[in-house]
């Protein structure tokens, strides 16, 4: 390969790496925003803080609460939603509009003693992505601890 050739082909290579670079700083283009998500099931919230956590929730409950602390949203802009499943089926998508970054909010599901199950709760940012997904019981009571022999 000639020493004119290798200069052509380095100088292409520089200035694709130029222009790409250039594309992704773009005036006006939002950063991508990287959301966290601090959470607690509980069975209320008193002072803006949970009580009563747990991962596995008696039949008779009555409610179970998210709590979330959410860091990475833009005041006034942001919305989440909290998506109750039960045995992977949808039982509701709560809307939480967030205010700034930190920001501490909840939701709750009332659930009948006949939902037992499997539930997950997950936190879902506004790009519709998961920020945290959250699984835990209803109504199953722990298995006994067999002892060796038996």
């Amino acid at each position: 390969m000639s020493i004119k050739v290798l200069k052509a082909l380095i100088a292409l290579i520089l200035l694709s790496a130029s222009i790409s670079l250039a594309q992704a700083q773009q005036p006006g283009t939002p950063p991508a925003v990287q959301y966290t998500a601090e959470t607690a099931l509980c069975t209320g919230v008193q002072d803006r803080m949970p009580v009563g956590e747990a991962q596995d929730f008696p039949a008779d409950v009555g409610k179970v609460y998210l709590w979330c602390k959410v860091g990475g949203a833009t005041a006034g802009e942001t919305v989440i939603h909290h998506v109750w499943l039960r045995d992977g089926n949808e039982m509701a998508d709560v809307e939480l509009s967030l205010k700034g970054s930190p920001w501490r909010t909840w939701s709750c599901k009332t659930i009948p003693p006949e939902w037992a199950g499997d539930w997950e709760v997950k936190v879902v940012g506004p790009d519709g992505g998961v920020i945290k997904s959250i699984p835990f019981t209803v109504g199953k009571q722990a298995k006994p601890v067999q002892s060796e022999g038996q």
